[in-house]
């Protein structure tokens, strides 16, 4: 099993500086994966957040562990970058 646990929302530090700032809404704050391996967690992380992803090709993927990574990609309101960071849950 798998967790990936948001970590920065751009717009909830600018708040004040975005005309209509961007909230992660609360069901995707955190995501259980129900996943084996690392690759499907990323297809299921993707699939779930997809409905707040700008554009799903320009994601970026940043390698922590064998079992951990970071997620960052464009909200689709406002344009601010959104990370999560996706590890391995015991």
């Amino acid at each position: 099993m798998y967790v990936a646990k948001l970590i920065e929302n751009k717009s909830e530090v600018l708040l004040g500086k975005v005309d209509r700032p961007f909230f992660v809404p609360i069901q995707l704050i955190e995501l259980k994966l129900n996943a084996d391996n690392l690759d499907n967690a990323i297809t299921q992380a993707s699939e779930r957040l997809d409905p707040i992803i700008n554009n799903p090709a320009t994601m970026r993927i940043e390698q922590l562990s064998n079992d951990a990574l970071i997620l960052s990609f464009r909200n689709r309101q406002d344009g601010l970058k959104v990370s999560y960071e996706l590890q391995a849950y015991n």
